[in-house]
């Protein structure tokens, strides 16, 4: 083989390399803007991820929140009952008293009352 021959073999040989990496430059040049496309989207998931972290939080301090004034509520309900009922009891001792005591002013009125006492003739 003569060395014209290997160079011109040679040059084509460079030529297909130079073409093929002109094809894999841009190939490469497209994987690069892709991974930096994936990376930003990556990026954004995380702080999408970080902001539903802190608003699950929310929600779960919210919700405990929630479940305490719930027990509140309901003893506040069961202690209204029983002051309702104790109110009741109450009302109805004063009325009980209230009724005696009007029996009893009134039975000493009788007995005050001149000529209750003795027979009439």
């Amino acid at each position: 083989m003569s060395v014209e021959s290997k160079q011109v073999r040679d040059g084509d040989e460079v030529r297909r390399w130079l073409e093929a990496g002109q094809t894999q430059l841009a190939s490469l040049l497209e994987l690069l803007h892709e991974h930096e496309r994936l990376r930003e989207r990556v990026e954004a998931s995380e702080r999408e991820n970080e902001r539903l972290r802190g608003v699950t939080y929310e929600n779960e301090q919210l919700r405990n929140r929630l479940e305490t004034s719930e027990r509140q509520g309901e003893q506040l309900r069961q202690t209204m009952s029983e002051l309702r009922s104790e109110n009741e009891r109450h009302q109805k001792e004063r009325e009980e008293a209230a009724e005696r005591l009007n029996h009893l002013v009134n039975e000493i009125a009788q007995r005050l009352r001149p000529g209750a006492g003795a027979p009439r003739s």
